[in-house]
């Protein structure tokens, strides 16, 4: 056999760094099981992966780091989840109802490891990593049909997504009693209609 390519040398060091960056979350979750991020050191992580200080360094810059691209992997996840609900229907556009549906369900507590990790870290980040997410897929897929070229979009795009997400916090946030088909509802009327499309449903003081 020949001497290793520069393409070998490269996919071998490829697979070094995932092996690494895997095994640094992966101790990463297993110190979340029993306590919060706040309390987790580069040392306890380093410790639990069986690496060293400097090789830690190598990948991130600090936990809070860490808990980044965590956190933005979580998001994109519930985003990719919630891409069926994304897509426009028809005439009907967003279903706003679905998306909801699809967002509480992401985020619905039970026993697995991403779960876990939305237990440790603070709803403000998830929800606002979630916001970027959104903004990414709907410009990326063009869910609202808007001409991609316009300088308005993007703004568009955020303010629709900024709304969503807004509404959806104050939701989980207060423990509402509104269903939260009723809550889609009204939403949606808002985002598509504007506010004078939502006035004639809410009792006026």
């Amino acid at each position: 056999m020949g001497e290793p390519t520069a393409k070998d040398l490269r996919r071998s060091t490829d697979r070094r760094v995932v092996r690494t960056r895997k095994a640094i979350r992966e101790a990463f979750f297993k110190l979340m099981e029993n306590q919060d991020y706040h309390k987790i050191t580069i040392a306890s992580v380093a410790r639990e992966a069986d690496i060293d200080r400097k090789t830690f360094y190598l990948h991130y810059r600090s936990v809070s780091d860490l808990v980044d691209e965590v956190i933005r992997d979580e998001a994109q996840k519930i985003v990719a989840s919630c891409r069926e609900a994304l897509r426009s229907d028809g005439d009907k556009g967003l279903d706003v109802s679905k998306l909801f549906q699809s967002i509480s369900l992401a985020l619905a507590p039970d026993m697995t490891r991403s779960k876990r990790v939305l237990q440790h870290v603070s709803l403000q980040d998830v929800l606002d990593r979630l916001e970027a997410s959104l903004v990414d897929v709907l410009m990326e897929d063009n869910v609202l049909g808007l001409r991609r070229d316009d300088p308005y979009v993007p703004y568009i795009v955020s303010f629709f997504c900024a709304g969503l997400v807004a509404v959806y916090r104050r939701w989980l946030i207060a423990d509402s009693e509104i269903p939260l088909e009723s809550l889609a509802g009204v939403t949606s009327a808002c985002l598509f209609d504007g506010l004078n499309g939502v006035l004639p449903s809410v009792k006026l003081a």
